[in-house]
């Protein structure tokens, strides 16, 4: 008897089961069935979303890509005429609507540089291509002399700080572009180093005395970094200028023209710097420096800049040829004593900036580049 109703039991539960699965099966079908057409209609709506997300023509995208600054059709010619900003060669020009047509689907028959030019035209060029649909255009690409790219150079300033007075805070906090103090991290009073909480738009950047014949006793306050040092000692040095400036991220040569022609002493300097994620910058203008085959050996980012020098030159001939050099070449630095009359020379910079097209930066951008 004991043993029937154990079966009995077992056959009431199998029928429970099979009746709940057989009264659930609709409803998970049912719900199978929903989440499955939703990630159909939720992949449908992605593709058609993703399809709508540029509706613009072959030409109105080729326009945001090259960005010109004025488009206009010449009846002589006819010819589409781009005018182009200064600050890029017709030849990038080219290469930027190669590589556009060619992503874009279209084709491009002829280019041609053309001279014999208008004197407010500094390059042009000639283009017949198809467009993605296959119809023909022909444009013809003018750099103008006058007008210039934003953001086609760029220039990066720095301070050389020899002292912090609170004429140079008031003056420093008037600057409205990016620039960097070059602060020597040992050798300021407090007042001068608490001072720095006070000055907007700043980067700091460690400004560390290296080997020069041009030290004497009365450097030692800056702990300059010495080719009778141990590697011990200068890595202590360079980890007390980081405490005491985390935010720096690179470190520029001050003296130096030694240090810069002194391979176990610059490895022992780079090293370290290299470690605490710093890159380093050449300004002893040693002809002979081997800082850059050291970098390359350390796998480290460094580059080599010209500061303002008085014995070779005014003020205003150094900051007017940095201005044409980043004109000319994309990029320039330019590195100057921090005083008021560098402060007051450098007042309409942003404009004259602006003028040829060049962005302002700071060094940590410039050794990016």
């Amino acid at each position: 008897m004991g043993k029937m109703k154990h079966i009995l039991a077992i056959i009431i539960v199998l029928l429970i089961l099979i009746g709940g699965f057989v009264f659930a099966l609709p409803m998970l079908t049912e719900l199978y069935k929903t989440k499955v057409e939703g990630k159909l209609i939720q992949k449908d709506s992605t593709e058609e979303q993703a399809e709508k997300q540029d509706t613009r023509s072959f030409e109105e995208k080729m326009d945001a890509a090259l960005s010109p600054l004025q488009v206009s059709y010449s009846k002589r010619k006819k010819r589409h005429i781009w005018t182009m900003g200064g600050g890029e060669t017709v030849i990038m020009y080219l290469l930027q609507l190669k590589r556009f047509v060619d992503k874009n689907g279209g084709k491009i028959l002829y280019m041609e540089e053309i001279y014999n030019l208008d004197p407010s035209i500094f390059q042009a060029a000639q283009v017949d291509l198809l467009n993605d649909k296959g119809d023909s255009l022909k444009l013809e690409l003018q750099v103008s002399r006058n007008e210039f790219k934003p953001g086609a150079s760029l220039l990066a300033v720095a301070f050389q700080v020899t002292s912090l007075t609170p004429e140079l805070i008031v003056a420093l906090k008037k600057l409205e572009y990016p620039y960097d103090l070059l602060i020597p991290p040992f050798g300021l009073s407090d007042e001068e180093y608490k001072s720095l909480d006070k000055i907007n738009n700043m980067s700091e950047t460690l400004w560390l005395t290296l080997e020069s014949t041009k030290l004497n006793k009365a450097h030692n306050k800056l702990r300059p970094l010495r080719i009778h040092h141990t590697e011990e000692q200068i890595e202590t040095v360079i980890g007390d200028a980081r405490t005491k400036f985390p935010q720096a991220r690179g470190i520029v040569s001050r003296y130096g023209e030694q240090a810069v022609e002194h391979k176990q002493l610059l490895q022992a300097i780079l090293k370290p710097a290299k470690d605490r994620g710093l890159w380093f910058m050449d300004i002893s203008a040693n002809k002979r420096s081997i800082v850059m085959q050291t970098c390359k050996e350390l796998e480290m980012k460094c580059k080599t800049a010209t500061a303002y020098n008085r014995e070779n030159s005014s003020i205003d001939d150094y900051t007017k040829a940095k201005i044409r050099e980043a004109k000319r070449n994309g990029l320039a630095v330019m590195i100057l004593p921090l005083n008021t009359s560098s402060i007051e020379k450098l007042s309409d910079l942003p404009a004259k900036a602006k003028a040829q097209g060049t962005t302002l930066i700071n060094l940590s951008t410039f050794m990016k580049k």
